[in-house]
């Protein structure tokens, strides 16, 4: 019933997450694989608080927040099914950055932002090789990806022909979080927007950009506090999840009672996340309906 979460260091340090709270150790009882491109974490610190997340990106309201901070500390556990963030937003609006941010925050890549892979076996390899998924500046799904994304993001498999084999089949099988963004909406299959959160980002005036150096800068300043603050929720979720409850059960439940359950760790009221989450759906709602030409 514990979580641990390698922070890839050089140590083979990791922290072990209970109901009860989490802790830095130095010998995980784990096993841990390291792909290619994996950066380590940075060590989680306490004292952290969503203004820490809020000024790191660039949400329009609180509903945004709420559902930001419960996606990633979701992200933060081993089985999902996890949602797919999908950031919309005019050119500079800082949607490259804020899934640089997410990924960042969770799973540190030497390539943090990649395109859109070409086909459902490049998916599945890049599944394999990293945790979130993170693909920058979409224009469009075709129906095929736009399928293959839903199945990863609740658990899908693939088969393709063994290399110098006839008949026999390798099979690669994963749940990921994704993150997308584009400034078009690119993503208008109802099954696709039933599992997604979507932001959209308003253009940043001049006056308030900042440099790469220095937004990084302060990044790495606040990132220990962050990541912290997104354990006490694994933690708090893992304590209360035996008695949550909802009335009606979304898309996405698992993830629902699971955010619900971490309410109390960032001060939120009972039962304000999923007030937020329907909101947003209204929004999936709305986009699929637009794109529908009749």
């Amino acid at each position: 019933g514990n979580i641990y979460l390698d922070l890839a260091n050089k140590k083979w340090g990791a922290v072990k997450v209970t109901p009860d709270g989490w802790s830095l150790i130095g010998n995980p009882p784990v096993k841990f694989i390291r792909p290619n491109g994996m950066l380590p974490l940075p060590l989680p610190e306490k004292g952290g608080t969503i203004d820490d997340l809020a000024k790191l990106v660039n949400l329009s309201d609180d509903d945004d927040l709420q559902l930001l901070a419960s996606c990633l500390t979701y992200y933060l556990t081993p089985t999902g099914p996890f949602p797919i963030i999908i950031i919309q937003g005019e050119q500079g609006s800082a949607k490259s950055t804020f899934g640089r941010v997410i990924r960042n925050l969770i799973d540190p890549s030497s390539s943090p932002l990649r395109a859109a892979p070409r086909n459902e076996r490049d998916l599945m390899i890049s599944a394999q090789n990293g945790w979130v998924l993170n693909f920058d500046n979409l224009s469009s799904l075709s129906q095929g990806m736009s399928d293959a994304l839903c199945r990863l993001s609740t658990g899908g498999g693939f088969s393709t022909r063994a290399l110098y084999k006839n008949t026999e089949e390798i099979i690669l099988q994963a749940t990921r979080p994704i993150c997308l963004n584009g400034i078009t909406e690119f993503a208008t299959k109802p099954d696709i927007l039933d599992r997604s959160l979507i932001f959209k980002l308003a253009a940043i005036p001049s006056s308030e950009r900042k440099e790469e150096k220095i937004f990084w800068a302060e990044f790495d300043e606040v990132a220990p506090k962050i990541l912290g603050l997104l354990l006490d929720g694994v933690s708090t979720a893992l304590k209360n999840l035996p008695n949550v409850k909802l009335n009606e059960l979304p898309r996405m439940a698992d993830f629902a009672r699971f955010a619900t359950a971490a309410e109390e760790a960032f001060g939120w009221s009972h039962g304000s996340f999923m007030e937020a989450y329907l909101r947003n759906h209204e929004i999936g709602i709305e986009v699929s309906l637009e794109a529908d030409p009749v």
